[in-house]
């Protein structure tokens, strides 16, 4: 009998242990996860907030440009500034969401979180959800009204991920495509490096042939030149590295899949999306803009 006992705490203990592993992966990854939508709302805004200063300050130097010749933020228009950082909004709640189930949290912000997400994700995809993944949101909202047991809480994050797996390599798809530079026309990064070398050219063929009356607008041609310059080596490293997490992401979204539907999980790859988080958001500090 004690045998049993004995073999029977052993099993329960494996379970507990293996359970606690995909907890903290998922945990690590939903705060990665947060990090990186709040990283990218904010460099969309960056991105548009630049080429608005980028043609400004191709228009002050361009004596021949009249008003209807004037787009301030060219391809970075609001709506389509919103519609991308919609997409980060949804990645950052989706982090949060996990993080919220994997910790100790049963307070009502699961519940808040859980709501917000499925609003962000349905106007973010352009449709509603679909029968499983409404289900799995459901089931949070109901789930907290009973006995928030770490079963139930497992099998949240569960439903959840197997949801969302799609929606998730969907919007990173989305954004992905706007952090390349070579190639990608309509790429966010792309119209912005294209702005700064016009800048540039402009200012720099000025500067080499003394096209300026005094020092006055000298001033302002060299101004013109360096936030070019800055926002060229901004694009670079910027572009880079979000592309390299963002393909993570993707990599770490396929591991907490395997976690949760085969028991089985990298949680070094998930390490190292965190690491890539971080450096990215340490970079995004100190470059100019």
């Amino acid at each position: 009998m004690k045998n049993l006992l004995l073999v029977c705490l052993c099993i329960l203990a494996a379970g507990c242990a293996t359970t606690a592993s995909q907890r903290d992966a998922t945990e690590a990854f939903g705060l990665a996860t947060e990090r990186i939508g709040r990283l990218g709302e904010d460099e969309y805004a960056a991105v548009r907030a630049g080429i608005i200063r980028l043609n400004t300050n191709q228009a002050i130097l361009d004596g021949k440009a009249k008003s209807d010749d004037l787009q301030y933020d060219g391809p970075a228009t609001a709506e389509a500034t919103a519609e991308r950082i919609s997409a980060c909004k949804t990645l950052r709640m989706y982090g949060d969401l996990l993080m919220r189930l994997a910790s100790d949290d049963r307070t009502q912000f699961v519940r808040r979180s859980a709501i917000t997400f499925a609003d962000s994700a349905g106007e973010t995809m352009g449709m509603s959800l679909n029968q499983r993944q409404q289900a799995a949101i459901d089931d949070i909202i109901t789930g907290l009204s009973r006995l928030w047991t770490d079963r139930r809480k497992t099998d949240s994050i569960r439903e959840v991920v197997l949801a969302f797996e799609d929606v998730i390599n969907a919007l990173a798809d989305r954004i992905l495509a706007d952090f390349v530079i070579d190639g990608q026309d309509a790429s966010f990064l792309a119209a912005y490096d294209s702005e700064a070398r016009q800048l540039q050219s402009m200012a720099d063929s000025m500067l080499d042939t003394g096209r300026f009356a005094d020092m006055g607008e000298r001033r302002r041609i060299v101004l013109a030149s360096y936030q070019a310059r800055n926002i060229r080596v901004r694009v670079v490293e910027i572009g880079l590295r979000m592309q390299t997490a963002i393909e993570t992401l993707k990599k770490a979204n396929a591991e907490i899949v395997s976690g949760v539907r085969n028991n089985t999980c990298d949680a070094e790859r998930i390490n190292e999306y965190g690491r890539l988080i971080q450096q990215l958001g340490n970079l995004k500090q100190i470059l100019p803009r």
